[in-house]
């Protein structure tokens, strides 16, 4: 299988696979989506909300907010996450304190709330390495290819996650090459 980057914008990647099949390729595209690990919200704790949106729906917007996985961050880990935002004024992905200075919202402009005057918002949440396939807030990217020729594929790739595009490219190749392992390891037992 061959590789080559076609085109890249700040937001996507475009690549172009030779020499594959329409397997490898599906493989490829669902491994990014939804098998790569990613970081957001699991568990939020709301102390004060005066805002005009519930806690859970509040808990939901906060969970779709993505951060950066800090290096050597191992699947058992938590980030703590903690905010405290008086009104008026709008409460952003960015007003989010971690308790890990590598973890930060991938989008810090991302509107959580608005707060009208004497509106208060106060909450605590723990962020954790998850799958796309467990949730959708923990899906790496959007992800399509399309058949150009017979073997070639084009890749569009835009990610969503902590990842850059190309970053969550070759860990979806290393997530499949661990499955393969895991199977040969498998079948090489029976």
């Amino acid at each position: 299988m061959n590789v080559e980057k076609v085109d890249e914008t700040e937001d996507v990647l475009k690549l172009k696979l030779e020499d594959t099949d329409e397997a490898v390729a599906n493989a490829l595209r669902r491994a990014m989506v939804s098998k790569v690990p990613t970081l957001a919200v699991k568990h939020l704790e709301v102390t004060k909300n005066d805002s005009g949106l519930f806690d859970e729906i509040l808990a939901n917007r906060v969970g779709q907010v993505p951060f950066t996985i800090p290096e050597n961050m191992e699947a058992e880990d938590e980030i703590h996450v903690a905010l405290t935002q008086e009104g008026p004024g709008k409460a952003l992905a960015e007003d989010m304190q971690t308790d890990n200075e590598e973890a930060r919202p991938i989008n810090p402009d991302t509107e959580l709330v608005t707060l009208k005057e004497d509106q208060d918002l106060e909450f605590e949440a723990v962020a954790v390495l998850g799958h796309g396939k467990e949730h959708a807030k923990h899906q790496g990217g959007t992800v399509g290819y399309e058949k150009v020729d017979e073997n070639e594929y084009l890749f569009r790739i835009e990610s969503t996650s902590g990842y850059s595009n190309e970053e969550l490219f070759n860990e979806a190749l290393k997530v499949l090459q661990d499955e393969l392992e895991e199977f040969k390891a498998f079948t090489e037992e029976l």
